[in-house]
């Protein structure tokens, strides 16, 4: 999978529906085509699994992880679109430490593009190729379509850290009524501050309810119960999706939804802020 080496970050574009991105949706769980191709949600970070997996298919593998953490999963759960065979993919924690097959991918070259197998031996596909407002993504057997092929776009890196001021480029679904309303994004936030090197105390664990799916109302929020009111932007924001996730940076409004959201707190200027790597969305081809 040489396509995957020395990369940080990858999007994945549709071969057949040329401006589509596979993205992580909104509500934190779906993955989708969006045409959004400088928003975090189409970026995927690459985790590159070291030996032989039991039980899968193949390999090498990667791990696929999307902007709010979670990593990209071929569920058993029959999609609603697509071929009667096809199951759905969706946005999947790492709540223990054995990787399950259907979060470890491959992509596998044919012709000029990639078909993205996972180790379960089902294929990542596109819908929507004559009707063209479905924006499903499934995972189904290879049945030779040109759904399954996708373009491997390598993400740089940014030279310095995000500055999250103005608005995150993020993801924007169109939605009856407006923005999501305090109902919709009330939540449980459950945090912690990590040591200089990213360990955390698991028994440190605090909790706070917010309102809002604002990552800059979060990070005040949070600098205000650690009492440091004025060093908000001190600090970076990482979700772990998981006791066995990486931490992954938080750069985009948190998703529309009530789950609970685990957040770990990094210092800058410490070993594993300075380990942090960032994509840059607004690179140009």
């Amino acid at each position: 999978m040489e396509v995957f080496d020395d990369v940080h970050f990858v999007r994945l574009r549709c071969r057949v529906r040329r401006t589509k991105y596979l993205a992580a949706d909104d509500d934190g769980r779906g993955v989708c085509l969006s045409s959004q191709r400088a928003a975090h949600n189409t970026v995927w970070a690459v985790h590159h699994v070291e030996g032989a997996v039991e039980g899968a298919e193949g390999g090498p593998f990667v791990l696929l992880r999307g902007a709010y953490g979670r990593y990209l999963f071929a569920t058993d759960v029959q999609a609603a679109t697509g071929p009667t065979h096809g199951v759905t993919a969706v946005q999947h924690g790492r709540p223990h430490p054995n990787t399950p097959r259907g979060m470890l991918w491959q992509a596998i070259r044919r012709r000029a593009s990639f078909v993205m197998r996972s180790a379960g031996g089902r294929y990542l596909r596109a819908n929507g190729k004559y009707l063209r407002w479905r924006v499903a993504v499934t995972v189904a057997g290879d049945d030779g379509s040109t759904m399954l092929q996708w373009a491997v776009e390598a993400v740089p890196l940014r030279l310095e850290r995000p500055t999250l001021i103005d608005p995150p480029p993020q993801l924007m679904r169109r939605r009856r009524g407006g923005p999501p309303t305090e109902q919709e994004v009330s939540r449980q936030i459950r945090y912690v501050r990590a040591g200089s090197e990213g360990e955390v105390d698991e028994q440190g664990w605090r909790t706070v309810r917010i309102n809002t799916n604002s990552l800059m109302q979060l990070r005040l929020t949070l600098a205000n119960l650690l009492g440091q009111n004025r060093s908000a932007l001190h600090t970076t924001l990482c979700v772990r999706a998981g006791a066995h996730a990486e931490l992954s940076p938080l750069l985009i409004d948190l998703p529309i939804s009530n789950e609970r959201v685990d957040i770990v707190i990094i210092t800058h200027g410490t070993p594993v802020d300075s380990s942090l790597v960032y994509p840059n969305v607004d690179a140009i081809e």
